[in-house]
């Protein structure tokens, strides 16, 4: 059996992938200790049971909210209390931020 997909859907689904850009996140933690790589500002993410909301990645770091909290604006190499979290951007290559997590 042959299944014609329409032009149509093969665009619309195109230009839905094209418009959402390319989104991922990978975390490992170590006694409390979390290090944290987002690729793709606009996610939310769960790292070590705390709720984390990824707003903003720019050359000098990154805007989070961490449990609803209001999202703060963090520079490479800055430490910052964001909710119950301390979190430290450690590097931001392009749309990629890394940062660890206490």
């Amino acid at each position: 059996m042959v299944r014609r997909v329409s032009l149509a859907a093969v665009v619309a689904l195109g230009g839905t992938l094209l418009l959402s850009g390319c989104q991922s996140n990978s975390y490992t933690c170590v006694n409390g200790e979390c290090h944290v790589t987002v690729t793709g500002s606009g996610q939310s993410i769960e790292v070590n049971d705390i709720d984390l909301t990824v707003s903003e990645i720019t050359d000098q770091g990154m805007t989070i909210s961490a449990e609803g909290s209001a999202p703060m604006p963090i520079a490479v190499g800055q430490r910052v209390r964001v909710g119950p979290a301390e979190i430290t951007v450690t590097s931001v290559e392009g749309d990629k931020v890394k940062f660890d997590l206490r």
